[in-house]
């Protein structure tokens, strides 16, 4: 016997995982690395275990007759072609002469989850992923979604890992650095280590489902060679090696208190490092505001999951009394994405959706191209500009990149071999939601109730008290000192320093000391 393999059996959920020693021999050796999927024939045989004075024990094990690297499928097309039935290809046809397939895919995802249009994207584009340039470049596209609980964040990363050909669901709160990534465990017989594939090494040219990501920032570590590089190395025990982990990471995070603080940045809310941050190509805020017209849409579509269906016409009924939009190619994507919830749209079932993706992603290699890749440019250039307006969010390259993979996956989507100055509009709008309608709201929100003239009437207060007692740091009990002395009254003043402390104004330098800019 040349090697001695001990593979997981994948069963259907709820069952029990299994664990089924297989013996190779001769060529069959070397056929095959952790995490990847194979088929076996083989036949099973019984060997005796037991020991002198014991009753006599079996344990049963493969003789492997073949294996068959199912990854290697992608490079065979006959197998390929002979998955997919006559039905399949006439559904697939089907789908891809939807007059407009985004809107389509959008609602099919997770229809159950009203609402978040833009974030659904997000997600849609990333199981498509982009084109892979060269062998150190990546097509994945990884997302975070960051915010308040109860919004469906859950149940959308679940959609996705039902509907991924390769797609893995875990929890943040029960998941270790090792079962994300890879495991050392002794054999049986011998005293030798064999590789035990984690959730990122399961998932190559897959998608894995983080939830609770919130709650796994010792284990943050260990993905930041899994997200850009695509592999994960590891040197223990003599065993020194690289495994793919060519996946997209879908993330879904609670802020810290339970609830977003709009005085402080997403890092500051999730303990999420920079490094780690700017790896995600997107990162979705939700947050639970209060509308009246929304609440009651939500209210509605939840009455029609648990009730009948005569709920969802009164639904669209009233979206159609709010919203009286001309169906035009100059409507922006969240205009097409809600006027399209209006009309009675069969949604696509998840095993054609499933199909329509797998084909999408091994047969169109979209190029960028010229027309595409100016309106990018620009973006990317008018983003760097106002670099420290996005709360702690630093754009670079990466950010370009993504919008690269962003556009190739729209066009991919749309099963075309070119991207287009719409696609790269789309995907411009879906960064603007990221960026300038979530990240700078929060500033915004957060100083709602401090007004440009009461920030300056407090910072000459503060240039009289320098330059009279020659000092420029100040506690925060004199800082409510000097606010009473000049009768300075504010209805929450820890707020007003914080804001003070964003903007620049005030320094913190310790819990309890603060140094004044001017």
């Amino acid at each position: 016997m040349d090697g001695n393999y001990s593979l997981m059996m994948k069963n259907n959920k709820g069952s029990m995982p299994r664990m089924v020693d297989i013996e190779l021999m001769d060529n069959l050796v070397n056929t095959c690395m952790p995490g990847d999927d194979i088929t076996l024939t083989g036949i099973i045989k019984g060997t005796n275990n037991a020991k002198p004075r014991n009753k006599i024990s079996f344990s049963l094990y493969m003789e492997a007759i073949t294996i068959v690297n199912n990854k290697q499928r992608l490079q065979n097309k006959n197998i390929i072609n002979s998955e997919l039935t006559i039905k399949d290809y006439l559904a697939i046809k089907e789908v891809y002469n939807t007059p407009n397939i985004f809107s389509l895919l959008v609602h099919s995802l997770c229809p159950s989850i009203y609402g978040h249009e833009i974030i659904k994207a997000g997600l849609i584009l990333s199981l498509f992923g982009g084109t892979v340039e060269c062998s150190e470049s990546r097509e994945n596209i990884h997302i975070l979604i960051v915010g308040d609980p109860g919004l469906g964040k859950s149940q959308m990363l679940q959609a996705c890992a039902r509907i991924a050909a390769k797609g893995v669901y875990v929890c943040g709160n029960s998941s270790t650095s090792s079962g994300l990534t890879i495991t050392l465990a002794k054999e049986n017989k011998s005293n030798n280590f064999s590789l035990e594939p984690g959730a990122l090494v399961l998932t190559d040219r897959g998608c894995c489902c983080i939830d609770e990501f919130d709650k796994m920032y010792k284990q943050h570590a260990v993905l930041l060679e899994a997200m850009e590089q695509q592999s994960i190395s590891i040197a223990k025990s003599g065993i020194i090696c690289s495994l793919p982990t060519r996946a997209s990471i879908l993330a879904a995070a609670n802020p810290i208190n339970g609830r977003f603080n709009r005085t402080k940045t997403v890092m500051q809310n999730i303990k999420m490092s920079i490094p780690l941050l700017s790896r995600f190509d997107l990162t979705f805020l939700l947050l639970d505001e209060p509308n009246k017209h929304i609440d009651d849409l939500l209210c509605k579509h939840v009455m029609s999951v648990h009730a009948d269906l005569n709920a969802t016409n009164s639904i669209q009924n009233s979206m159609s009394q709010h919203i009286n939009i001309p169906h035009t190619d100059k409507l922006s994507l969240r205009d097409r994405l809600t006027s399209s919830m209006t009309e009675n749209v069969n949604i696509i079932p998840q095993s054609i959706l499933r199909k329509y993706i797998s084909y999408a992603r091994q047969y169109v290699k979209p190029k960028l191209t010229k027309e595409a890749a100016i309106i990018l440019q620009n973006y990317y250039l008018e983003l760097r500009k106002r670099n420290n307006k996005f709360s702690g969010l630093s754009i670079c390259n990466r950010q370009l990149e993504a919008m690269i993979r962003l556009t190739e996956a729209r066009a991919k989507l749309d099963l075309r071999t070119e991207t287009t100055e719409k696609d790269a509009s789309d995907v411009i709008e879906i960064l603007q939601y990221t960026f300038e309608d979530k990240i700078t709201n929060c500033q915004s929100l957060s100083t709602k109730n401090v007004t440009n003239g009461r920030v300056k009437e407090f910072i000459k207060i503060l240039k009289k008290e320098t330059i009279s007692n020659s000092n420029k740091i100040f506690s925060m009990k004199r800082l409510n000192e000097i606010a009473l002395a000049n009768k300075f009254l504010m209805s929450n003043f820890s707020e007003f320093i914080a804001k003070l402390n964003e903007n620049g104004i005030l320094l913190k330098m310790d819990s309890n000391t603060f140094k004044f800019i001017p």
